[in-house]
């Protein structure tokens, strides 16, 4: 396990939460783990009543956070972390299986260990809906909740030209990208993005205000349980525009029995405003998980479901930054001269390479085209934009000079992370955010233009006496953030266009460049 005290406060790494023990009554009262507050709970009690003279089948669940020190539970039961977020933990409900649905004794629950009878995996009945009540969090860069497909029976396209095309450029990730599941040869994962996510600028837009409001979200694949959930918020007074409908499209395998789609569903919580030190607000959000979780399903009705429409995406947007390509070349020779190890070619290839843009050629990772081919889409979502580079040994005196555009800088970010990933986990380990990188390649503005809008950070196992030509920016890897013999892979992300609800369209995203030195 890695020692996350001995990683500086400024990454805002993430510590564990231990969860209460204790079991929970089936659509009982508040559980251990939520501290709900009593208007909520009383608006999730009476519908739960109103559901159910319906005639409709409810229990209820509960919500908990997935955590670095987490990684663990789920590498050893599916052998990867999926590059999640190292900035934040995530937030995800575990509820009760129906009487008849298939549950795995093995991949019920991936993002740590859940109540008894509870699962964090589960499948749909065609007339389900799940239904989220809840306080939002305390403002912040960016929210949103998300329902991905986990596994499907099948088997990935070899024969597609994009498993072709990643075993030429990415061979090292192939099979992170097709990957079955363990014990399980008939099932792939996939992990894919099923719509256009709720986020906090889409909650915003629609009802007024998003942190630290009550919200309701509804995931369903049937538009006529959509349409006697909304109608069952309005008896308990819930207006409309606060409550947003998050649709599993017909393209889904939806069921119960074994051979179905199972799905998982994760709420994200980045960089809040109070700094989410022990005892903040955010914290304390975190800790409560003011959320209450139900399913509701019309068992008895002989009805046929309505089911959605295959999913739209939404289009994207950005600042084209490819016209800075020259200047981030300019910058990244002049690194090399000053670290007197000069680029023998014109265009730097010879020392230097540049991210991969993931939802671009040659992986296109985002949900929908994942899932056609098979693709693991390492739960992919349009609400950012994904570089990768990697993965980089460090063990001998290796150190990496990376320089991009900063989005945030740029025009098309409301926040920017930089993740630092184990390669042998896929977990992410820690974190820089577009605070601590603004302003990093300004003491280049004499070799190269528009330096205001790039940023230059180094990496490598031990920063001490490169402070000169580091300028300072420089991030130890010791072998408690990757171990001896591992390697690393860096991911920028760019979260939110300013005055768009998603990512910026990766098109049009100038992926950054390391450049690789030695110790002088």
């Amino acid at each position: 396990m890695t020692n996350y005290r001995k990683i500086p406060v400024y990454l805002l790494f993430v510590t564990a939460v231990l969860f209460a023990a204790g079991a929970i009554a089936r659509g009982g009262s508040i559980t251990p783990e939520n501290k709900v507050p009593k208007s909520v709970e009383s608006k999730a009690r009476h519908l739960m009543h109103v559901l159910k003279k319906q005639g409709f089948e409810v229990s209820r669940g509960y919500f908990k956070l997935y955590t670095v020190d987490d990684c663990d539970y789920t590498f050893d039961k599916i052998g990867s972390c999926y590059g999640n977020n190292p900035a934040a933990p995530y937030a995800t409900f575990a509820v009760p299986p129906w009487p008849e649905e298939f549950i795995d004794p093995v991949f019920n629950n991936m993002w740590g260990p859940s109540q008894a009878g509870y699962n964090d995996i589960y499948r749909l009945d065609p007339r389900e809906a799940i239904i989220i009540l809840g306080q939002l969090p305390p403002p912040g860069a960016f929210f949103s909740e998300q329902t991905w497909i986990f596994t499907r029976e099948g088997a990935y396209d070899k024969d597609s030209q994009r498993y072709k095309d990643i075993e030429k450029y990415m061979p090292e990730f192939l099979s992170i990208f097709f990957a079955n599941v363990p014990d399980h040869p008939e099932r792939i994962q996939v992990l894919s993005s099923l719509s256009n996510p709720n986020n906090n600028v889409v909650i915003e837009r629609q009802s007024g205000a998003a942190f630290d409001q009550i919200r309701y979200f509804i995931i369903t694949p049937d538009q006529v349980m959509d349409q006697e959930v909304r109608k069952a918020f309005s008896r308990v007074s819930v207006e409309d525009k606060d409550v947003f409908t998050e649709p599993i499209p017909s393209d889904m395998k939806v069921g119960l029995d074994q051979g179905a789609d199972d799905f998982t569903h994760l709420m994200r919580y980045v960089k809040p405003d109070d700094g989410g030190a022990p005892g903040t607000r955010s914290d304390i959000w975190r800790k409560d998980l003011p959320l209450v979780v139900l399913r509701v399903r019309d068992k008895h009705s002989d009805r046929e479901p309505q089911p959605y429409p295959p999913v739209q995406l939404e289009a994207r947007t950005a600042q084209d930054e490819l016209y800075l390509k020259p200047d981030l070349l300019n910058l990244v020779k002049a690194v090399s001269e000053r670290w007197e190890q000069p680029c023998a070619t014109a265009d730097c290839s010879d020392r230097a390479g540049s991210f991969t843009m993931l939802q671009e050629f040659p992986t296109y990772m985002v949900g929908p085209l994942c899932l056609s081919i098979g693709q693991n889409c390492l739960l992919d979502t349009l609400d950012t934009a994904y570089q990768l580079f990697g993965p980089m040994p460090l063990d001998n005196g290796e150190i990496y000079a990376v320089a991009g555009t900063l989005g945030t800088e740029t025009g098309n970010a409301t926040y920017v992370g930089f993740g630092i990933n184990q390669r042998s986990r896929l977990v992410g380990v820690a974190n820089l955010f577009n605070d601590d990188l603004r302003g990093t390649a300004n003491g280049y503005a004499g070799k190269a233009s528009n330096t205001g809008k790039f940023y230059l950070y180094y990496f490598t196992r031990d920063c001490s006496g490169l402070e000169d030509l580091t300028d300072g920016h420089c991030f130890p890897l010791s072998e408690q953030i990757i171990p001896a013999g591992d390697q690393f892979i860096a991911t920028i992300r760019d979260y939110i266009k300013p005055g768009t609800q998603r990512g910026p369209d990766s098109a049009h995203v100038l992926p950054s460049m390391v450049l690789k030195l030695q110790r002088p």
